[in-house]
């Protein structure tokens, strides 16, 4: 489906996007639709996707069912015809494929709606649309625990695909409880963390928790690390204990890269330089590699990113977009494939975040259009037949390093058509270090 686009838009997305896909043409990523039932853009004007519990901006999108509790959802349209943007809300299983449920199984008072909260940019040289959505709200209510899959579409058209995002509501039924160590095997010491956790569940009945549970532990939200297959080692009383040597291990990486451009009139953390005429550039410092570096203390987000323009009344409407330009200086080009990647790639190799080898300069380069606010970012590399992020290759791999992880206990009873997600937690490495000294 064609858009019209502000002139110059059109111009700077046409430049960024031909710079960036530059030999993977035959790898769209923007090609709207069909339906995937993850985190995924569909069309190219969409920007800085955001799906946040309402008040902890950092944290996972998850919610307890009927404790109050809402998600946010945020978004930029940077396309400049007006059109309704409608949203609809799929129950999903533990594995993320759609679940067998009909909608009024899982949602009360529903039919897919408009999305009415958004306001236009204030004094942007790139124009765009903010929209906003909360859920649950007067029009939804969730009735069951589970995944659930948001999806927004144009014009009231399901098929004309704007973004899906994945969120999940839980049951306090099950307690976990976990701590992070060093790996206790030694060929991973120095260099993952290893999550041990147990599930208490009481009276709570699991006749059989080798079959009816399913845990997902993850590392940062990372989607793409996920392990999903473990059993528990042991069962003592009303407990689950889960202590592997290495199936419930990863790796550790470094300390997330950042950089600061809620001021683009000055130069803050880690940008060399601001050119500005139809639009802003940013040029970041050079970057080199991590791989051999010890360990060093480093302020992050664990990889996420906020939008915030200095002094501003409202970030939303009035912080700007710039094409921010990311500089890797390696001494000579690698097979593999090198890509930017953090929570603003929506934690995805992308081809539009694909950096490419520089002869002249002796280094990696890409280009991203990015709006105001504060960065974490790293470098991977698509490690063949792997299909998640490796970032160890330029960022080395520490022990030490402060990490966020999460566990989501997911039971189906017997009979039962759909898999409820009794318990949550999150951990952080963030002792660790003091922990083992």
């Amino acid at each position: 489906m064609l858009f019209s686009f502000r002139p110059s838009f059109l111009a700077l997305l046409l430049l960024f996007l031909s710079a960036q896909l530059g030999a993977q043409k035959d790898a769209p990523y923007y090609e709207g639709g069909p339906l995937i039932y993850e985190d995924h853009i569909y069309q190219a004007g969409i920007r800085s996707v955001r799906l946040v519990p309402r008040g902890n901006d950092l944290a996972m999108p998850v919610i307890a069912l009927n404790s109050g509790e809402q998600l946010e959802l945020s978004f930029d349209d940077l396309y400049e015809e007006f059109t309704n943007l409608s949203y609809a809300i799929y129950h999903c299983n533990a594995d993320w494929t759609p679940s067998d449920l009909m909608r009024n199984d899982y949602l009360s008072n529903f039919s897919d709606d408009y999305l009415q909260d958004f306001e236009y940019s204030i004094n942007a040289f790139i124009p765009y649309t903010h929209y906003r959505l909360s859920i649950p709200n007067e029009q939804v209510n969730l009735k069951i625990s589970g995944n659930y899959l948001l999806v927004i579409y144009r014009d009231g058209n399901p098929e004309n695909l704007v973004l899906s995002k994945r969120f999940m509501v839980y049951e306090e039924i099950v307690q976990v409880g976990g701590r992070i160590k060093r790996p206790t095997r030694v060929e991973k010491i120095d260099t993952h963390q290893e999550l041990d956790f147990t599930i208490s569940h009481g009276s709570y009945p699991i006749p059989n928790p080798f079959t009816d549970l399913k845990v997902s532990i993850l590392q940062n939200q990372r989607w793409d690390l996920a392990i999903t297959n473990l059993k528990p080692q042991f069962l003592q009383n009303g407990q689950l204990i889960y202590q592997y040597d290495n199936e419930n291990t990863f790796e550790a990486t470094s300390e997330w890269r950042n950089f600061d451009i809620k001021n683009l009139l000055s130069l803050s953390l880690n940008v060399r330089q601001i050119r500005q005429d139809t639009f802003f550039r940013v040029y970041l410092k050079k970057d080199q590699t991590r791989a051999i570096e010890k360990y060093s203390t480093l302020f992050d987000i664990n990889g996420q990113y906020r939008v915030r323009r200095l002094d501003a009344a409202n970030s939303n409407s009035e912080a700007d977009y710039a094409l921010v330009d990311f500089y890797l200086d390696y001494p000579n080009q690698i097979s593999n494939e090198v890509y930017l990647f953090g929570e603003f790639t929506d934690w995805k190799m992308l081809p539009e975040y694909q950096l490419f080898w520089d002869e002249q300069r002796q280094a990696y380069r890409c280009q991203a259009l990015l709006k105001q606010g504060f960065y974490n970012y790293a470098y991977a590399i698509r490690q063949p037949g792997k299909n998640f992020a490796d970032l160890g290759f330029f960022e080395g791999n520490h022990w030490q390093t402060e990490n966020d992880y999460q566990v989501l206990v997911y039971h189906r009873e017997i009979g039962s058509r759909f898999d409820r997600l009794v318990g949550f937690a999150t951990f952080s490495s963030d002792d660790l270090f003091n922990r083992n000294n």
